[in-house]
């Protein structure tokens, strides 16, 4: 690939604003036309983006593990500590 060869992003449709007890997060769920492995982003409300670490072989399975999480962890996996503590305390 050359520096004049655009990547084309594609979002399928399981990208969603969703809302968190009261707070609101945007997931994002995208791959490119030459790759076929799902990233998972979600950003929360301070405009925060976590990027999970490993790729997904379909958007299925990011939205599962997105849901996966917040059921675990709750909207505090997708925080800093300083939005924590801004949130919580």
């Amino acid at each position: 690939m050359n520096a004049d060869d655009d990547v084309e992003v594609i979002f399928p449709d399981l990208c969603a604003d969703v809302e968190n007890h009261g707070h609101f997060l945007t997931v994002e769920i995208y791959k490119t036309d030459i790759d076929p492995s799902c990233i998972l982003e979600v950003v929360n409300g301070f405009a925060t983006s976590i990027v999970f670490d490993d790729p997904f072989i379909a958007d299925g399975l990011a939205w599962q593990q997105f849901e996966q999480t917040v059921k675990e962890e709750g909207l505090a996996a997708f925080l800093t500590k300083k939005e924590k503590r801004q949130l919580f305390h």
